[in-house]
């Protein structure tokens, strides 16, 4: 403005640059050093620099470069101003790389013509303009007029018909720019505030979303909008997925209508509490539950149901047996969904008098039952623990009520009759279910197969082998294990041998629990050489051996009596990252103990006792006891009977109660060295130690010894006669 002080101006523009610079707005503190220099330029040299222009001037999307006249557009290899936005993504651009001063290609003495300053607009820019000059004020009756005369036209050309206005009125209407919101529509807002009431306009240009995020969500001009049934379809499934936080956010989205929350307060409740079921989140669901009975929107029976499901996966009968007192008191009757629950519930828990309780409270109740599910919870705790008859009379209770039996009572019938042992029944089972009209499946197959199998009946799974492939089922790779456990449980090899290369010739790949039966098979038949052939084979063909397989090839070595390769098949499943188990010290130890090899069972029976150390729960004291007493036979075998009375002694300092094996091996071995007396001390140990009774063959023996000139102990006179009358 003229008669203002340049030096005001300058330190207007330097306090504008230090407020942007603490904003960290470099581009525009660069800008006002620019604009401050030029302002002292052209207020002490009276030069008009036509640079000096408002930014509402500036086309969108014009870069800006100072050009001096007369030079071309390579005088300046790097632009002073660059375009706000880059045109790949919808960020500012990065000036840091840039030169912080114009270059020096000016040369002031030139005079006014050398300061001759335009834009240069891009190439391609259909949208050119001229730049706007800063012009001298016209009088306002001069602006007028000037204005009036550029806007003379004919007087016909004013004039708009009728038919027009009605034409175009007709189009605007079909052809809305933006399309009304559909009914139930929500419309999402890309810009949450807004930028025209905003103190800082270019604050809110860089809060602004990425373009992309913009697309997917969908503008109102692109029609791309979520209904409200779209984003309740959206919460039913993170519900069923048990994602319960993606489901929680989009449920605040629509709790923000109030209008919407009386009709769907109870769906959106309802799958808040299956989301966090779903989860695994049972106090969680408890909480939205408990939250539902304060408000207008009381949990009905899916409420209930669905929080039921979720004590039923954790076996928390108590509380379900509350919620159901609850939700009787709260005027909601219980349906076969919610005694299904609690049954589940008390299976989960093992608790049969709980589900006959549940179920006979469901009869009770009257409730309408058209299912057999709430009965196939209790057939499931029948067939876990074989109780048959059990299932035979809540069958038979269930019948007579009206309900048929499903595929999975059938099947759980077969499995009780199979855990049993009773072939006969699970055979009847399967071909009741045939009676009935409903076609059993590869798991019934499977389950009768496995009752024969127990028994190391090898044709009968044979027969029920072919029948389920005449069936039109096609065998898969449990069919075929069934089948070869049941030579392994034969000890047929050639057999289990056969059905492998059937297998294979089926186009079916063994998995690693087909490997570990066939050596079962033979270590059953105590074949360690073709136990471990097998082992080895199992990793040519790509296969792991898990610690089974090791356990069955150490068992054929310990048939034997190999201790060297038993031990050495130890070590190397030790090698893979193995552990061994209770069972793999058992099977070594016991071929140690065979082989006579004591200071070696020593080693193990300590590696034994640092594994058990911190998984005490997989080492039961019982096995462990074995253990220790297969190291005292060896011992025992090696002839060293001083050692293995030692060891006895450290078994019952450590807590472990030796068993009568230990007692009678100690006794035989000072019997056939000709101690009858430490025989008969070892005997009378064993009686009054341990409560255990000496067998009946080492007492004849000890009476033999005692007819040479000793006798047996005096508390073992009393014993021997009703032993020998026996």
């Amino acid at each position: 403005r003229p008669g203002l002080p340049c030096q005001v101006m300058s330190q207007t523009f330097v306090a504008a640059r230090a407020s942007h610079l603490a904003n960290g707005d470099r581009r525009w503190a660069a800008i006002g050093i620019l604009a401050a220099t030029a302002l002292a330029v052209e207020l002490r040299a009276g030069w008009d620099l036509q640079f000096l222009v408002p930014f509402s001037s500036v086309p969108k999307r014009q870069h800006l470069r100072a050009v001096a006249a007369g030079a071309s557009d390579d005088s300046f290899e790097e632009p002073i101003f660059s375009d706000l936005y880059g045109d790949e993504r919808d960020q500012p651009v990065d000036l840091s790389g840039l030169q912080r001063r114009m270059p020096r290609t000016i040369d002031h003495g030139a005079g006014y013509e050398a300061l001759d300053m335009d834009f240069e607009e891009p190439e391609g820019n259909f949208l050119r303009q001229r730049p706007v000059k800063v012009r001298t004020p016209v009088p306002k009756e001069t602006a007028i007029l000037e204005k009036e005369a550029l806007y003379q036209f004919d007087v016909d050309d004013t004039e708009v018909s009728d038919e027009e206005v009605e034409e175009f009125l007709t189009e605007i209407q079909d052809k809305p720019a933006v399309k009304p919101f559909p009914d139930g529509a929500v419309p999402i807002d890309p810009y949450p505030n807004d930028a025209t009431k905003s103190v800082e306009f270019f604050r809110e240009m860089r809060a602004a979303p990425d373009r992309r995020l913009i697309y997917e969500r969908g503008m109102p001009d692109q029609q791309m909008l979520l209904t409200l049934k779209d984003r309740m379809r959206m919460i039913a499934e993170f519900a069923q997925d048990g994602n319960w936080r993606r489901a929680r956010f989009l449920m605040k989205g629509i709790w923000r209508k109030r209008k919407l929350r009386l009709p769907l307060g109870r769906i959106l409740w309802n799958l808040m509490i299956k989301a966090h079921t779903r989860a695994g989140r049972p106090q969680a669901a408890e909480s939205w539950l408990v939250d539902m009975l304060d408000r207008v929107y009381q949990p009905d029976i899916i409420s209930y149901n669905t929080f039921l499901y979720g004590l039923s996966q954790a076996g928390d009968y108590l509380k379900a047996e509350k919620w159901i007192k609850r939700m009787r008191a709260r005027g909601v009757e219980p349906d076969e969904g919610s005694y299904t629950a609690l049954a589940h519930a008390y299976s989960k828990a093992e608790h049969m008098p709980g589900i006959e309780h549940a179920l006979e409270s469901m009869q009770e109740s009257g409730c309408v039952v058209e299912t057999a599910r709430p009965y196939n919870a209790l057939f499931k705790l029948c067939a876990k623990h074989g109780k048959d008859q059990i299932a035979e009379k809540w069958l038979s209770t269930m019948q007579e009520t009206g309900i048929l039996p499903d595929r999975a009572t059938f099947l759980m019938l077969i499995k009780a009759s199979t855990k049993a042992g009773d072939t006969d029944a699970a055979t009847r089972w399967l071909d009741e279910m045939q009676q009935t009209g409903l076609r059993p499946g590869q798991q019934h197959f499977h389950a009768v197969m496995t009752a024969h199998a127990r028994i190391a009946d090898l044709s009968a799974v044979d027969t029920w082998f072919h029948v389920m492939r005449d069936q039109g089922l096609r065998p898969d790779v449990f069919s075929y294990n069934i089948w070869m456990s049941a030579a392994s449980q034969a000890g047929k090899t050639e057999a289990a041998e056969g059905i492998m290369s059937m297998m294979q010739a089926d186009s079916v790949a063994p998995d690693v629990v087909s490997y570990s039966t066939v050596i079962g098979a033979f270590a059953e038949a105590g074949d360690h050489i073709g136990a471990v052939r097998w082992l080895y084979r199992a990793e040519q063909e790509g296969v792991e051996p898990d610690l089974t397989c090791y356990n069955q090839a150490i068992k054929a070595c310990a048939r034997v009596g190999n201790s060297t390769v038993a031990e050495h098949l130890t070590r190397r499943l030790l090698r893979h990252s193995l552990t061994p188990d209770i069972y793999t010290y058992t099977t070594l130890l016991n071929a140690l103990a065979k082989d006579g090899n004591p200071s070696v069972a020593e080693y193990w029976i300590d590696h034994m006792q640092r594994s058990a150390r911190w998984r005490y729960h997989d080492f039961p004291r019982k096995q462990v006891g074995i253990c220790y007493a297969e190291v005292l036979h060896a011992h025992v075998r090696s002839g060293n009977l001083e050692a293995a009375e030692a060891w006895l002694q450290q078994m019952i300092g450590e807590g472990i109660e030796p068993n009568a094996a230990c007692y009678t091996a100690l006794a035989r071995a000072h019997l056939q060295q000709g101690r009858a007396s430490q025989a008969r001390k070892w005997c009378d140990r064993m009686t009054s130690w341990s409560s255990l009774l000496p067998p009946q063959d080492l007492l004849q023996a000890l009476c033999d010894e005692a007819g040479n000139g000793d006798r047996p102990p005096a508390s073992l006179q009393q014993e021997v006669q009703p032993l020998g009358d026996q």
